[in-house]
């Protein structure tokens, strides 16, 4: 957590086995903070990835991190931070145009930040450490960021023994936002002169703005006026009293109006993820609207191409049927039609429609072979069936014809109970001959454990007469006179 009470608070980092302390300004890393989330959400499932160079001094004890240079990363290898040669050349530039001063802050180590994957050093980034950062005392700062949580960072450092334990930070810390501050708008200052205090360029640029979209200037006439009073100092104000109380009648001239720039706020807007988000919900409604569609062609492709169809004008009125009948068989209804009927062999297509009582009518299309076979096998659900066919021929009258079956649906309820009856009959038969088995095994059972208790009934008597002869015996010797 950030310490102190001024105005650019540091974070202290150290565990014992980095030979230093690590303080580092909570401006600075706040943000890279913000500059790494904004390339979080920059593209969707991760974003893109960035890094750039960490800029302090280092006293022998601690190593202080006072400013950052973010490098231009041109992502030749995609949106992980993998250097391109390109890359490697800009970093080389970025660490020496900072190592050129003395005293003032030069390369401490680097940053990059961790999008898909855990905070850890890979074997790039080792050899990226190893190549540019060499000394004993520089540091790696890799960072994570979330969606919901807060961004979370380690640092990485060269132990005693100069090994670096790259496959995870020793201590990882939660990186919390510090309160938004106002900066007054307008173009970054070019960079000026060494300064007096570090010796180095002073590095005049614009902080990250926050993610929360585009910034919006708000018109002038809406800001306060401040009075001069208002912005006086404490030394001014005592000044001013003094002039007052010496000389009353004395106009006092009143200070220009202070030009104060109107600060920038930012206003959310859509990010890229809730625009693709958009895209993904439109592709997919589509999709089921073309799925809904095929899935009811029968219905409506006909009566289409009905529409389309150019009217015959010339055609001669409908005088030939097709003799349709119908016959049941167990519920499954068989519609026939005369095949050598005239025309049929030249029928573009055909059209069946069949009207259940009380239902929806289903239309049916038939192409030539079809029409050819002269049969449709239908699997009917009421007792009333209406048929229709209609067969359309090129340059030609329709042949039509109509049929109706009525008929009681086949009574499958004495069958199924009789199914279900012989079933719980070989259900019981079976359960009865395993009864039957488990009760010859109890009995074998049974028989067994009789035998052994007669035979230990046996091996107990003889026991029991072979220790009354001993005893007999013993007896038998303690008499007197033996």
């Amino acid at each position: 957590m950030p310490e102190g009470g001024t105005d650019n608070p540091v974070i202290l980092w150290s565990v014992p086995q980095c030979p230093f302390t690590i303080e580092a300004s909570a401006r600075v890393l706040d943000d890279i903070r913000l500059a790494i989330t904004d390339a979080f959400f920059s593209l969707p499932r991760g974003g893109a990835e960035i890094g750039g160079v960490l800029l302090g001094k280092f006293d022998g004890a601690k190593v202080t991190i006072s400013d950052y240079a973010a490098l231009d990363c041109e992502h030749a290898f995609g949106p992980s931070f993998v250097l391109s040669p390109a890359d490697e050349a800009r970093l080389s530039s970025l660490i020496a145009a900072h190592d050129g001063f003395a005293g003032g802050p030069r390369a401490v180590g680097w940053y990059h930040s961790h999008t898909r994957s855990e905070i850890f050093l890979s074997e790039a980034d080792l050899a990226a450490h190893e190549r540019f950062f060499p000394e004993q005392w520089q540091v790696a700062l890799v960072l994570k960021p979330h969606t919901f949580q807060p961004t979370r960072y380690g640092y990485f450092f060269r132990q005693e023994d100069g090994s670096v334990h790259a496959s995870a930070s020793y201590r990882e810390e939660q990186l919390e936002a510090l309160p938004l501050r106002q900066v007054p708008a307008g173009p970054p200052l070019p960079a000026g002169p060494p300064s007096h205090e570090t010796g180095g360029p002073q590095l005049h640029r614009t902080r990250p703005t926050p993610m929360f979209g585009p910034v919006v200037d708000i018109p002038s006439e809406s800001a306060p006026v401040a009075s001069p009073a208002g912005i006086a100092s404490a030394g001014g104000q005592a000044a001013a009293a003094a002039m007052i109380a010496k000389d009353e009648d004395a106009p006092i001239e009143e200070s220009a109006p202070l030009d104060i720039p109107v600060p920038r706020f930012a206003v959310e807007s859509a990010s890229s993820a809730r625009r693709w988000m958009t895209l993904g919900i439109a592709i997919v409604g589509g999709l089921g609207i073309c799925a809904a569609a095929y899935k009811t062609k029968d219905l409506w492709m006909p009566r289409l191409m009905t529409a389309v169809r150019p009217a015959q004008a010339a055609a001669p009125a409908v005088t030939t049927t097709v003799g349709l009948t119908t016959l049941d068989r167990d519920g499954q209804l068989q519609i026939s039609w005369d095949r050598n009927v005239p025309g049929l062999r030249d029928a573009a297509y055909g059209m069946l429609e069949i009207q259940e009582s009380g239902a929806v009518p289903t239309a049916i299309q038939l192409d030539g072979a079809s029409l050819q076979t002269g049969a449709f096998t239908y699997a009917r659900t009421t007792d009333k069936v209406d048929i229709k066919l209609t067969v359309h021929r090129k340059d030609a009258a329709e042949l039509r014809g109509s049929a109706s079956f009525l008929g009681k649906m086949p009574d499958h309820k004495a069958e199924e109970e009789a199914a279900a009856a012989k079933e719980r009959e070989a259900e019981a038969i079976k359960q009865r001959d395993d009864l039957a088995q488990q009760a010859a095994r109890m009995k074998a059972d049974l028989n067994s454990q009789a035998a052994k208790t007669k035979k230990l009934e046996k091996d107990m008597e003889a026991i029991r007469e072979e220790m009354h002869r001993e005893q007999q015996r013993r007896m038998t010797n303690q008499a007197p006179g033996k």
